[in-house]
């Protein structure tokens, strides 16, 4: 059996979030260009990158004052403002309620993109995370949160569109802590699936070891890591500033996690890029085995495509 394992390089803009219509189309735009790359008798991996999905929640019908805020925060207090009764709503709610409000609000689109991804294109997709409570849905209450805190998340859906797993960010950076999110617990990082057992570990996740060892052993073979990287792709790497940014980041990346271990043979790293209000992202989406890149996009900035086919016994 072949698998056509894609890494989407994604690009952030304002006007693919705005409405629903921009952003289900964005979502099928690149989910097709990563099909489109793919062998006729493979079965398909689609990985998005890390925090894809947050722009929906500042930029989807914003009001013009949040749109043109100089900070994430800033434009979240205009929403605040602009809602009847939310400020106070939030004495209850915590400080996350910002969080809790515009995404049971936009769940729906959230679930609605990718699930039709995965049908349309017969694939197995990770869909691109977003910060948010965690969600659940039954018949009587519909869909509601969970949780009271928020968690950096993404989730695993199968060819028939089916969520499979709902995975958390566990290792946060200090970004993430500042905007209030709360490091998340283990489960869903590795589903078995009719292709095998997948992992994934969002960013900084798949840097510590334990983390990868326990999706190693698990039994999975392939590891994806949806990124989200607030560095210039060629700025010295701070722990070396003999080092640049971009060459850590392949080096002691997942082809360097992926040596000697029982199960895991590839990584998918999706890599997000542009500006998100004061922060820049920047990567090269790739694929790696132990100890080299399959394939890699060309540059650090806009979209772009890294994919590359495996043949899987079974």
């Amino acid at each position: 059996m072949n698998v056509h394992l894609a890494a989407l390089q994604a690009a952030i803009e304002p006007q693919w979030y705005q409405t629903d219509e921009a952003f289900l189309a964005r979502v099928d735009r690149l989910a097709h260009l990563a099909a489109a790359s793919a062998p006729e008798d493979a079965a398909l991996v689609i990985a998005f990158p890390e925090l894809f999905a947050l722009p929906l929640l500042f930029w989807h019908r914003a009001p013009e004052a949040a749109s043109k805020a100089s900070s994430a925060l800033e434009a979240a207090w205009v929403w605040l403002k602009s809602a009847k009764g939310a400020p106070f709503k939030s004495i209850t709610h915590g400080p996350w309620f910002f969080y809790h409000w515009r995404a049971e609000q936009l769940w729906p689109l959230y679930l609605r993109a990718f699930r039709e991804t995965a049908r349309k294109y017969a694939a197995y997709v990770l869909a691109g995370s977003l910060i948010a409570p965690r969600m659940d849905e039954e018949p009587a209450r519909g869909m509601y949160a969970v949780s009271s805190k928020v968690y950096n998340q993404a989730l695993w859906i199968n060819p028939q569109g089916r969520i499979l797993a709902r995975l958390e960010k566990i290792r946060l950076m200090p970004e993430e802590r500042r905007a209030l999110v709360a490091p998340g617990e283990w489960g869903g990082q590795v589903v078995h699936t009719r292709i095998g057992v997948l992992g994934a570990l969002i960013c900084l996740d798949a840097f510590h070891e334990a983390l990868i060892e326990r999706v190693d052993a698990s039994g999975a073979w392939l590891l994806v890591q949806p990124s989200a990287n607030p560095a210039r792709w060629e700025e010295p790497w701070k722990p070396d500033p003999k080092r640049r940014e971009g060459e850590a980041w392949l080096e002691e990346g997942l082809r360097k996690k992926l040596e000697a271990r029982e199960n895991l043979r590839y990584g998918l790293n999706p890599m997000l890029t542009g500006r998100f209000y004061e922060t820049s992202f920047e990567g090269r989406a790739n694929v790696a085995a132990a100890g080299e890149t399959l394939a890699i996009t060309p540059a650090p900035t806009g979209d772009g495509l890294a994919s590359f086919t495996v043949a899987r016994e079974g």
